[in-house]
């Protein structure tokens, strides 16, 4: 007979937290204690006796939506981050836009790496989409990305508020 899941929560509650410690997670603690609890009870509805303690069982469950839930955030935020609007939210000074020269564009492609600069052009002045300029330099979509954010973190250091 099962215990009842009332009882697992008492036992297991302090693990909860313990795997929201070990991956750092500080905020949306009781978002993060949710899915916990969310996947404590499926690891509750699906152990098996035969393949371990329920202990092991439970942290990997708990550790795994966690992770799950944490890269979704990841995914999301990135989805939503656009150079584009950051770009027009920076480069507004109380209104008024500040008027773009070739020298600026040197300036900014002086900071940036190779890479940076193939997403720079590609994306901000041919207009191009991430999968048009990871065709053209025969890479992943993924490695365009990472060429944006780190672009964008360089950006951000040198563009005047």
């Amino acid at each position: 007979m099962k215990e009842s899941f009332e009882s697992i929560v008492e036992q297991y509650h302090l693990l909860i937290y313990h795997v929201m410690k070990k991956l750092n997670i500080y905020t949306n603690v009781d978002e993060y204690y949710q899915i916990g609890l969310i996947a404590l009870w499926e690891a509750h509805e699906h152990y098996d006796k035969a393949k371990g303690k329920f202990s092991s069982f439970a942290f990997k469950k708990i550790y795994w939506s966690m992770i799950s839930e944490m890269r979704r955030q990841i995914k999301t935020k990135s989805a939503q981050y656009s150079l584009t609007d950051e770009l027009l939210h920076t480069l507004q000074t109380e209104g008024k836009d500040i008027p773009f020269s070739n020298e600026m564009y040197e300036e900014w492609l002086a900071h940036l790496s190779p890479c940076q600069r193939k997403w720079l052009i590609g994306y901000i002045v041919n207009e191009k989409t991430l999968k048009e300029i990871a065709e053209e330099e025969g890479v992943s979509v993924n490695t365009v990305k990472q060429w944006r954010i780190t672009a964008i973190k360089k950006l951000k250091k040198i563009m005047p508020l």
